[in-house]
């Protein structure tokens, strides 16, 4: 116990003094990015996904989630996308809020994926920049899912990393970490994978929060992510992972800010 303490102290301090980092030598090229630089959200390079997960055989999301989603909560205006959650009863739900997906018009096969975000931390929100394929020949989790970055309201002083892949027998698995993090609603941070054949890496500015390789026993017989994969960024209210809200702050829009996203390779 004494010596996960103190790894958690080093890596708080580690990372309270980032900034803004150069991408690694080993992925120079910039093949894709949007720095949210315009008045709106730019629809060559993402969808605006609507509704209650319903159109896409995903009722609440697949996760009881409590929110409506609607371009109308999208925001772009001094080099930031704002995701506005807040409470709002709209077609049925008690809340609103945004997502946005690359499907088909950023799809990526490794690299380094990052993106500078601050969320908010009101209990009940669950902010996320994540990965899905594109082009699944199986359903989830069998195909895979990368987890970048999670931010729990219910868990204001945790960063999660997540994937989620499925065991020989098709059943969800899911591996990954929660650092201790204290600054993710009050700083922008930069949070990145970089994903190649062998492993897939998670940073938070330029710390390496966690590594998962190709031949680790749990996810290798198994492992799906050799596949072009698109990405993703929402905040979902409640649900399995965001929990009970704090209805009373949701009466005040809360947001996910983000100033870039980057893919290198």
């Amino acid at each position: 116990m004494k010596k996960f303490l103190v790894f958690s102290l080093i890596v708080l301090v580690a990372l309270s003094s980032c900034k803004q980092s150069d991408p690694p030598e080993n992925f120079k090229v910039l093949v894709w990015s949007d720095e949210f630089d315009g008045t709106e959200i730019d629809e060559s390079k993402w969808e605006v996904q609507l509704g209650t997960g319903s159109s896409v055989g995903l009722y609440l999301w697949g996760n009881n989630e409590a929110q409506f989603y609607r371009k109308e909560n999208i925001t772009v205006e001094n080099g930031l996308l704002r995701i506005r959650s807040q409470r709002q009863t709209f077609q049925g739900m008690d809340y609103t809020s945004a997502r946005i997906r690359s499907l088909n018009k950023g799809d990526f096969k490794f690299g380094r994926i990052e993106a500078r975000i601050k969320m908010d931390n009101v209990p009940g929100l669950w902010h996320a920049f994540w990965m899905l394929p594109s082009n699944a020949s199986q359903p989830w989790p069998i195909s895979g899912e990368i987890d970048i970055m999670e931010y729990v309201g219910n868990v204001p002083n945790k960063i999660l990393h997540y994937i989620h892949f499925a065991n020989t027998a098709g059943f969800h698995q899911f591996k990954g970490v929660e650092i201790p993090f204290t600054t993710a609603n009050s700083e922008f941070h930069v949070y990145a994978v970089e994903w190649d054949q062998t492993e897939i890496v998670w940073y938070i500015d330029d710390t390496i929060t966690q590594r998962i390789k190709r031949d680790d026993p749990d996810v290798g017989p198994t492992w799906p992510f050799d596949a072009k994969f698109h990405l993703l960024l929402n905040t979902a209210v409640g649900g399995n992972l965001g929990g009970n809200i704090n209805v009373q702050a949701m009466t005040t829009p809360r947001y996910m800010e983000v100033d870039y996203v980057r893919v290198y390779q």
